[in-house]
């Protein structure tokens, strides 16, 4: 049997030789031996049971394939909260973190608000976590994803109210009024996709990561039927592409010029929030 040292060498070799960041496998074996980058030092020199070279030989083969780390493992890590995830949701990313907290400063106990395109429920699930007094709807068009969101929030106990359709359709379907409003929804053009790796793209759905008129299809569908659901004075909170937020800016006072709209930036210095109160 080898030990793990010489085992992980080995397929960062490979990892390296089929072009994938070698951190890849780092971040695999770590998750799957759910062991911090001191227990990998610790357990260098041990060797791998028979039980261990197996499912680690199993990940390592799709690993190898381009498929995404979360999915191999079913998992992702959201503002410090696993969040299980599979080829059915996008794969929430860290700067999605900073676009929760500039919507969660701008309520108040007791809001009642909706993630328009939950995904896997990340956004509303942690909002309501950190927020309990919120009363709290998110929505999706495909069933499949808002399965894995009502199991999310199954596993983190907290009470979201799921609502499958397009849009902000089924919120106007049931009358449901709102005091917030919070999306980041498909925003990446149709011609982008050839600048986007091959493991985002053979894996994630691209119902979620893809939209038409350059990027900005769900945005309008959105923001057309604000006024059927909003409370006055209700923050509205769009994460959007790096090149996006002047366009946005435009369209949103075309429609409503008596809105003052934000575009703020994320920790890589990125345009990523278009923000207003209605």
């Amino acid at each position: 049997m080898v030990n793990f040292k010489t085992y992980i060498e080995h397929a960062k070799a490979h990892c390296s030789t089929l072009g994938y960041e070698t951190s890849r496998v780092d971040w695999l074996i770590m998750d799957l031996m759910n062991w911090s980058r001191l227990d990998m030092v610790l357990h260098s020199s041990e060797q791998l049971t028979a039980t261990d070279k197996e499912k680690l030989d199993n990940a390592l083969s799709r690993l190898y394939q381009g498929e995404p780390v979360q999915y191999i493992v079913g998992f992702q890590t959201f503002y410090g909260e696993r969040f299980t995830v599979n080829e059915n949701c996008l794969i929430p990313r860290p700067e999605t973190e900073e676009v929760m907290l500039h919507f969660l400063n701008m309520l108040h106990a007791g809001d009642t608000i909706v993630d328009i395109g939950t995904g896997s429920g990340n956004i509303p699930i942690m909002l309501k976590k950190l927020m309990p007094t919120l009363n709290v709807y998110a929505t999706d068009i495909a069933s499949e994803t808002l399965e894995i969101a009502r199991q999310n929030a199954r596993q983190h106990e907290v009470d979201i109210q799921f609502l499958l359709g397009d849009t902000l359709n089924p919120l106007i379907e049931q009358g449901i009024k709102l005091n917030g409003l919070i999306s980041n929804p498909p925003y990446i053009e149709n011609n982008e996709a050839t600048l986007m790796s091959d493991t985002v793209l053979d894996y994630e759905p691209h119902r979620a990561l893809f939209a038409e008129d350059n990027g900005l299809a769900i945005y309008k569908a959105i923001l057309r039927n604000l006024p059927a659901v909003l409370c006055e004075g209700a923050p509205v909170v769009f994460e959007i592409g790096h090149n996006q937020g002047d366009k946005l800016c435009e369209i949103i006072n075309e429609l409503y010029p008596h809105i003052k709209v934000a575009v703020l930036k994320d920790i890589n210095n990125n345009n990523r929030i278009v923000s207003f109160r209605w």
